[in-house]
């Protein structure tokens, strides 16, 4: 019985206590790839782990940052509601989830973390062509409606024009 309890423990140790992930899906490699690009752009987060990418059917939301106890950085994405975007909102979608990993914002919040985000996804999507400010200006009937979160999104409409803000920032 007592090595029985001691092979339990040891196992829960290196795979986690049951059940911690079980509601989703084996993550799979995060592949960011633009419409039109033969190149991945892979996801790492601030301690260059690999984020992996999840569905979650009715997530809520068209993507979230978390980090899940036994498989590390994560994105989940909800491919319903992805689905009714065109493909660069989704990579912008995308990008945003894995701005939150690259900068630490899942371990050190702030009140500005969901404009970094926006920000650090418009450099990125900019620097690697997946879409141009044509592109963003369409983004508009995507987010007419949104009054944005308590947590930081910008309402809507401004969050395109903060949005077109970053894309106009010089390179870093």
């Amino acid at each position: 019985m007592r090595l029985f309890v001691v092979l339990a423990g040891l196992l829960m140790f290196l795979t986690g206590p049951v059940g911690a992930a079980d509601s989703l899906p084996d993550p799979t490699p995060n592949a960011i790839v633009p419409p039109a690009a033969d190149q991945a752009l892979a996801c790492r987060d601030f301690r260059n782990r690999v984020v992996h990418t999840v569905e979650v059917h009715a997530l809520g939301d068209a993507g979230r940052a978390e980090f899940v106890y036994g498989q590390g950085p994560v994105i989940m994405i909800d491919p319903e509601l992805m689905g009714m975007l065109p493909a660069n909102l989704q990579m912008f979608f995308k990008l945003h989830e894995c701005g939150h990993h690259v900068l630490g914002h899942l371990f050190a919040p702030t009140d500005k973390s969901e404009m970094e985000a926006d920000c650090w996804a418009i450099h990125k999507g900019r620097e690697t062509g997946i879409f141009t400010r044509a592109d963003i200006d369409k983004w508009r009937p995507f987010f007419a409606n949104s009054v944005g979160s308590n947590f930081g999104h910008l309402p809507g409409p401004q969050r395109v024009e903060f949005l077109l803000g970053c894309f106009d920032e010089p390179e870093r």
